[in-house]
């Protein structure tokens, strides 16, 4: 998906998992996205401020910082808040949705995930970040 300026939108995965940081670049790259991963909390900070991207796929089961955590930094810090923020996780209990949505997530997907339907997600998160971007007063 195209972002702005004709490049395809840049997603940033923040997972401690080798595997789905190297399953969901893979897949992110296919669907025609630039996929680039961290693989610790700590990481993802530093890599959306430097990077920022699009879009961010964050797990929140991770050692040291977790992913709640990351989001709640992200969406204080004046240089990232504007990224949305989709969590991708196991944890699916009501309270743990309204938890992540409260901090600021745009969207709350449950491993395992259907591909398909993690792409309609991400499509939905991008084309409102950019009709949002359109509304007068906009920065």
């Amino acid at each position: 998906m195209r972002f702005s300026s004709n490049k395809p939108a840049t997603i940033l995965v923040i997972d401690d998992m080798p595997a789905i940081l190297k399953m969901l670049k893979k897949r992110l790259e296919h669907w025609g996205f630039r996929a680039i991963t961290a693989a610790s909390g700590e990481e993802g900070l530093a890599v959306a401020e430097s990077a920022q991207p699009d879009l961010i796929l964050l797990d929140i089961l991770m050692p040291k910082m977790k992913g709640r955590e990351v989001c709640a930094r992200l969406k204080v810090n004046p240089n990232t808040k504007h990224i949305p923020v989709i969590f991708l996780t196991s944890l699916g209990l009501a309270d743990h949705v309204k938890a992540g949505l409260d901090l600021g997530a745009e969207d709350y997907v449950l491993k395992p995930f259907k591909p398909a339907d993690l792409r309609e997600r991400i499509r939905i998160c991008l084309l409102r970040r950019q009709a949002d971007s359109l509304l007068p007063g906009a920065s």
